[in-house]
């Protein structure tokens, strides 16, 4: 298992994008807390699994190129793919004022 890649190419004021390759099944992001709202585009769609580093529970996720949704602050989770070639950009939403 190995980690995803991740580029950032903006952060700052307002948003974090962030993109994630994860280039063979079984990469994955490791463990992590979301900071902020976000919003994730999936560029090529396909299956992952996230498991809870709260209580251990575990959902698939299946994205759908190009069609986005949203996810919450303060989510604890490790996501792994289950295929080869997912890639998806994640845009944190930084509190204002």
């Amino acid at each position: 298992m190995s980690v995803a890649r991740s580029e950032t190419t903006v952060d700052d004021e307002r948003v974090r994008v962030t993109t994630y390759t994860f280039e063979k099944a079984g990469d994955t992001t490791g463990p992590h807390v979301h900071e902020f709202d976000y919003v994730l585009v999936p560029v090529t769609g396909g299956t992952l699994t996230a498991v809870s580093t709260v209580d251990g529970s575990s959902r698939t996720l299946t994205q759908v190129s190009g069609t986005p949704y949203t996810g919450a602050a303060g989510l604890a989770h490790t996501v792994t793919a289950d295929q080869d070639g997912i890639v998806f950009v994640e845009i944190e939403l930084k509190p204002q004022g």
